[in-house]
């Protein structure tokens, strides 16, 4: 299984809806979707939809970052409204860093019924009360342990349905840093998680774990997307790059510059087709342009659908 880390960003929450008719395969795809906006309507929307495919998700309830950082109450209302609204499709699920995240996440479990009904857990630290967890998990319903690929040697003995997260998008600090980086290696981790003792596994896709409000006006319009050539087992990433960078005016050329170096990678590497690269063919067909935020859906999307088509 895949577990695709998002944050509840609007473009992202696109990305999954425009999935939904892929179609999304429920028994491949749990997302693991971490709220970042106090207006929930476009997640709740994302929920639905997703909930009317089968797709089950993993909802954050004790969200990192952005503006519901402490507001837990907003998501466990959430919850029980989409309940309400036959929506039980979602995984309570949450965030352990620290042991007071672990606390909370036991305590709340308790009391809300999660320990029956079922919820998940995502490792991003360890925590000095590994072993009360670990008892906690084992004899409560606890469906998915994720733990992030740098604690997983340690906790892996520890928790049982485990899935591996990894942040394997090399996020540079400018846009044309990536011009002197054509492609590289992605992941092979679609290949090697059973090898970990894991029952999936979950990345970043090609955002990266570092989360950020959005910046200013883009001097250089970067697109990222990951690819598989038949016969070689790494998934890779190409990085395409304007080249018109001296200032930040007129983002659809920097655009359309990047945009026709993907679609000559694409032809002459033959990588198949998906609904993504269908979206960015007509966009440079119509030469049109919607804004930024439409190429990191695409390349969401594509990145989801590469992985869904490689695992079993």
């Amino acid at each position: 299984m895949y577990f695709p880390y998002l944050r509840g960003k609007q473009f992202e929450l696109i990305a999954l809806r425009e999935l939904v008719g892929l179609p999304l395969n429920p028994e491949r795809i749990i997302p693991i979707i971490e709220p970042v906006k106090k207006n929930v309507s476009s997640l709740k929307t994302a929920l639905k939809a997703l909930s009317g495919a089968e797709i089950r998700v993993q909802l954050v309830v004790n969200a990192e970052h952005g503006e519901l950082k402490g507001d837990s109450e907003s998501i466990f209302t959430l919850i029980e409204e989409l309940k309400d609204l036959g929506v039980t499709s979602i995984i309570p699920t949450y965030l352990i860093k620290t042991d007071r995240d672990s606390f909370f996440a036991q305590e709340s479990i308790r009391q809300r019924g999660f320990s029956d009904s079922g919820y998940a857990l995502v490792h991003l630290n360890k925590t000095n009360d590994i072993q009360s967890l670990s008892d906690f998990t084992k004899n409560t319903a606890c469906l998915y342990n994720t733990i992030h690929i740098n604690n997983l040697f340690g906790l892996k003995r520890k928790y049982d349905n485990r899935a591996l997260l990894s942040d394997n998008f090399n996020k540079l600090t400018k846009n044309t840093d990536y011009i002197a980086i054509k492609e590289e290696v992605f992941s092979t981790d679609y290949l090697y998680f059973p090898d970990e003792g894991c029952i999936a596994f979950s990345d970043y896709q090609t955002i990266g774990s570092a989360y950020s409000e959005g910046g200013g006006p883009a001097y250089a319009v970067a697109i990222h997307l990951t690819y598989k050539l038949e016969g070689d087992e790494d998934i890779r990433i190409a990085h395409f790059v304007s080249k018109s960078n001296d200032d930040a005016s007129d983002p659809a050329r920097k655009y359309f510059e990047a945009l026709e170096d993907l679609i000559q990678f694409v032809d002459e590497k033959n990588i198949p087709d998906t609904i993504a690269l269908r979206e960015f063919r007509r966009h440079y067909q119509q030469q049109s342009f919607s804004g930024l935020g439409v190429v990191k859906k695409l390349s969401i999307m594509h990145h989801i659908e590469l992985i869904q088509g490689l695992i079993s």
